[in-house]
């Protein structure tokens, strides 16, 4: 697998995973669907404080 840029924020569940086995934490199945839609705020947060146009946050 590829490593994911560190400015990227993770998005599906196999980044979400991978993202948090290379920090060495573990994501319990039943916690996916809740750190997925708080990443996903995280991201649109991001964008509105940075702006689209920044290229920093996908």
């Amino acid at each position: 697998m590829t490593a994911m840029p560190s400015d990227r924020i993770p998005r599906s569940t196999a980044e979400i995973v991978a993202a948090a086995a290379a920090r060495g934490l573990t994501i319990p199945p039943e916690c996916l669907e809740g750190v997925a839609a708080n990443l996903a705020l995280l991201a649109r947060h991001a964008e509105t404080l940075s702006g689209p146009e920044s290229g920093s946050v996908k």
